[in-house]
C-alpha cells in the first residue's frame, strides 16, 4: 500500500481496505445475523491559512445524503490531518453528470468528485488512481478507460424492489406478494377495483425517478437475461434498442400507466415527495431503492406495516443488479497527493467512517475485506428477498470501455418520462439508437 508523505505536524493515514461480500447476498446475510452548508458552484472560498491545503468535494444531497452526513466526514477528517481543509460542492439540477460537465467547461472543475462514471469516459478529465490504493478493492468493481484506471470504487447499491403497504393489501383481499407477472397484475387489478391507487411514480425535477423503478427492477433483468453480453453488442451495432425484448417490456410499464394504476400526480413529485406520499399512503406500492428500506428502518417503520418484495418479471427472469459507485481526482487538482489521501481515508482507510459511509444510504462495501454494519429488519427482508437471484450488471451504470456513452444515460432518462407522459414506445426507443451513434462519435472524437 502506497504511503503518502506530509509535512510535519500530519500524521500518514494507515490503510485498512476491508474485502467485498462475494456473493454479495449471502454474505451480506453472514453479517446481518451477526449483529453545514455547504457550496454550490457559484460561492467562493475564504482566504486559505498560511500553507493550508484546501481541497473541493463534489457531493448530492438527498433525504439519507443529508449535509449533515457529508459535514461529520469533513469534520473527521479535518480533525485527523490538520492543515487540510474540505469544502463542500453541493451538486445541484436534475443531472448530476451535467453538473459537473458545467463545472469542467466554466474551469471550476472540483477537486473530488463523487458520481464521476460518466465523465470519466473522456480522456483526461481525471486523474490516474495509484495502483497501491486500488490494491485495497476487488478487480471485478475497478474499470478501465482507454487502459486507465481512474475511478476509485466506493460502494455498491442494490437497485429497485416493489415496498407495499400490507394493511392495503390486506383489505384489497391481497394474502400473498406476487412471484409472477400474472400475479402482479392481478394485485394491481384488486387494489384499483378496491378503490386504491396501486402505484407511486416520481418525476418533477429528478429525471431519474420516473423509469428507475421499472427500468431497474423489471427492464434490466429482461434485456440481460436475453443477452448476457447486453452492453458490448449494443455499443458494437449488434443490437438495437428496438429489441423486441426492450420495446415489449417497455410496453408492459406502458400497460400500467395507461390502466391508471399509478398515481395522477407522480410526474409531479420529486423523488422525496414521491416517497413521502406513498409512505403516507396515497399508493400501496412504490419501486424504489434499497435506500428507502433503512430510512424507513431508521424511522421505526416495521415489518408489519411496511413489506418488500424482488418485482417479477414477464419472462419470470430471476436476476437482480446492483450500482457501482465510484469517485475520482480531477486532473486539474492541484493537491492530488492530498486529494487521494483523503479518498482513501473515507472509503476504507478509516473504518467507522467507512461504515457510516455505507449505512447512511444502505449500500455495501467494495473493499477486499468486508466492511458491515447492523441493519434493521426492512432492510434486513431486503437483502434476503435476493435469495436464490443472479446478479447481473445494470445496463446504464455499467463503467469502463462497455459502458453507454457520455450523456446517453440523462437521454433514455427523459425519454422514459416521455414514455410515462403518453409517448409510444417504438417511437420513443428508435431514438435510442440515432442518439447512442452521435455520442458515440463524439466520444470517439473527444479521445
Amino acid at each position: 500500500m502506497q504511503k503518502y508523505s506530509r509535512k510535519a505536524g500530519k500524521e500518514d493515514t494507515k490503510v485498512m481496505w476491508k474485502k467485498i461480500m462475494k456473493p454479495v447476498i449471502s454474505s451480506l446475510l453472514i453479517a446481518v445475523m451477526a449483529a453545514g452548508c455547504g457550496k454550490t458552484g457559484e460561492d467562493a472560498a475564504g482566504p486559505p491559512e498560511e500553507d493550508e491545503v484546501i481541497l473541493t468535494w463534489a457531493v448530492f444531497e438527498t433525504d439519507n445524503y443529508t449535509a449533515d452526513v457529508w459535514q461529520h466526514i469533513i469534520d473527521t477528517y479535518e480533525a485527523d490531518n490538520l492543515g487540510v481543509k474540505i469544502e463542500k460542492v453541493v451538486m445541484t439540477g436534475d443531472s448530476r453528470p451535467q453538473f459537473l460537465k458545467n463545472m469542467l467547461a466554466s474551469g471550476n472543475m472540483p477537486d473530488i468528485n463523487i458520481d464521476p462514471a460518466d465523465l470519466a469516459k473522456t480522456d483526461g478529465v481525471y486523474a490516474e488512481v495509484p495502483e497501491e490504493l486500488l490494491a485495497g478493492y476487488e478487480e471485478d468493481v475497478i474499470p478501465t478507460y482507454n487502459g486507465k484506471h481512474t475511478l476509485i470504487p466506493a460502494y455498491r447499491a442494490l437497485r429497485a424492489q416493489c415496498y407495499y403497504h400490507k394493511d392495503q393489501f390486506r383489505e384489497a383481499g391481497i394474502t400473498e406478494e406476487p412471484e409472477t407477472w400474472e400475479e402482479f397484475l392481478e394485485v394491481c387489478r384488486k387494489l384499483k377495483d378496491a378503490g386504491k391507487t396501486p402505484l407511486m411514480g416520481a418525476g418533477s425535477s429528478d429525471i431519474w425517478a420516473t423509469g428507475f423503478g421499472f427500468w431497474t427492477g423489471v427492464a434490466n433483468s429482461e434485456i440481460m437475461a436475453r443477452y448476457p453480453d447486453f452492453n458490448e453488442q449494443i455499443r458494437n451495432g449488434r443490437l438495437s434498442w428496438t429489441d423486441p425484448v426492450i420495446t415489449d417490456t417497455l410496453n408492459e410499464w406502458k400497460k400500467l400507466i395507461d390502466a391508471g394504476y399509478y398515481h395522477k400526480g407522480s410526474l409531479s413529485f420529486s423523488s422525496t415527495q414521491a416517497a413521502g406520499e406513498f409512505k403516507s399512503g396515497a399508493a400501496a406500492m412504490y419501486m424504489d431503492g434499497a435506500w428507502s428500506a433503512i430510512s424507513y428502518d431508521e424511522e421505526g417503520i416495521t415489518t408489519e406495516e411496511i413489506g418488500v418484495f424482488v418485482m417479477p418479471v414477464p419472462s419470470g427472469a430471476k436476476t437482480y443488479c446492483t450500482m457501482p459507485q465510484y469517485w475520482a481526482v480531477s486532473e486539474s487538482c492541484k493537491n492530488k497527493e492530498e486529494a487521494f489521501r483523503f479518498c482513501e481515508y473515507v472509503l476504507g482507510g478509516n473504518k467507522e467512517i467507512y461504515q457510516y459511509y455505507l449505512k447512511a444510504d444502505g449500500t455495501y462495501s467494495v473493499t477486499k475485506e468486508p466492511v458491515t454494519y447492523e441493519m434493521g429488519p426492512i432492510q434486513t427482508e431486503f437483502i434476503k428477498n435476493y435469495e436464490g437471484y443472479e446478479l447481473v450488471p445494470e445496463i446504464m451504470k455499467v463503467a469502463g470501455d462497455m459502458a453507454v456513452p457520455s450523456g446517453f444515460e440523462d437521454f433514455t432518462l427523459r425519454s422514459l418520462q416521455n414514455i410515462f407522459a403518453g409517448a409510444d414506445v417504438k417511437e420513443e426507443l428508435s431514438t435510442w439508437d440515432a442518439e447512442m451513434e452521435r455520442l458515440k462519435t463524439a466520444e470517439e472524437g473527444g479521445r
